[in-house]
C-alpha cells in the first residue's frame, strides 16, 4: 500500500500484514468465512452471562427464565446472525449447546429431553429460529421493507407452476462457501411457502411473522434441531 507523507510528500510502500480473522461491527470474519472463532466467542459470552444467571438465583421458574434467557442471553447469540449463519453441524451444535445447557437451570424440567423442555418452555430451537430470521428478512427484501442495499434476489414468477407468487429465481453455483450466502441459501425455503404467507396483508412484518409461525407450528426442527 502506498502512503503519502503530508508533509514532505514523500511517497512510501507500506506491506499490508497478513490476518486469518478481522473484526467488522461485532462480526469476526475470518479468511474462510467458516465464522468459526465468532462462534467461538459469542457462545463463550454467552455461558458467562448463563453463569452469572446460575450463581445469582437459587431458583429458576419457567417465567423468569424465558425473560432473563431472551433478554440477556440470546440476543449474543443471534447478533447479525444474517451475515455469520454456521454452515457446519459442529458449530450448529456448538451453539444449540449453550441453549441446552440453559434450560437445565430450570430444575422442574431439568431431567427432560432438550426437545421436550423447549415445546415445555414454547422456546423455538436457536437452528429454528436463524430459519426463521432469513425469512423475515427475505420478506423485508422482496417487498422492498429494507432501507439497506438489495442483495442478489430476483423474483420469478414466471418459471415453472409450482411455488408462491413471490417465488425467487435459483441461482446455480459451483462454490461450497457461496451456497451458504444469504441470497443463495434462502431461495429454496422461501420458495416453498404458500401465498398466505408470503403476501401477508399490507406487507406488514407482524402480519408475515404470524402467518409463518402458524404455518411452521409443527415443523420438526421447531423444538428438535437436526445439529443434536
Amino acid at each position: 500500500m502506498k502512503h503519502v507523507d503530508a508533509e514532505t510528500g514523500t511517497i512510501s510502500e507500506i506491506p499490508l500484514a497478513e490476518s486469518e480473522v478481522e473484526a467488522d461491527l461485532g462480526v469476526q470474519v475470518d479468511n474462510d468465512l467458516k465464522f468459526k472463532q465468532h462462534v467461538d466467542s459469542v457462545t463463550a459470552r454467552a455461558n458467562s452471562v448463563i453463569g452469572i444467571i446460575r450463581r445469582t438465583f437459587e431458583f429458576l421458574d419457567c417465567k423468569l427464565f424465558i425473560q432473563l434467557y431472551k433478554t440477556i442471553a440470546r440476543p449474543i447469540l443471534e447478533y447479525a446472525q444474517t451475515v455469520w449463519q454456521p454452515t457446519h453441524k459442529t458449530l450448529c451444535k456448538q451453539l444449540e449447546d449453550v441453549q441446552r445447557r440453559a434450560t437445565k437451570l430450570i430444575s422442574l424440567i431439568s431431567e427432560l429431553p432438550y426437545a421436550e423442555r423447549l415445546e415445555r418452555l414454547d422456546l423455538p430451537s436457536l437452528e429454528h429460529r436463524r430459519l426463521r430470521g432469513d425469512m423475515i428478512d427475505t420478506f423485508k427484501y422482496v417487498h422492498g421493507l429494507h432501507r439497506t442495499k438489495k442483495p442478489k434476489l430476483e423474483t420469478a414468477e414466471d418459471i415453472g407452476t409450482r411455488g408462491n407468487a413471490k417465488k425467487l429465481f435459483p441461482h446455480h453455483t459451483h462454490c461450497d462457501t457461496r451456497k451458504h450466502f444469504f441470497s443463495e441459501r434462502v431461495t429454496k425455503t422461501w420458495n416453498s411457502l404458500p401465498d398466505e404467507v408470503v403476501l401477508a396483508p399490507s406487507a406488514t412484518v407482524n402480519a408475515f411473522k404470524n402467518r409463518l409461525d402458524v404455518y411452521w407450528k409443527n415443523k420438526p426442527d421447531k423444538y428438535n434441531p437436526s445439529c443434536q
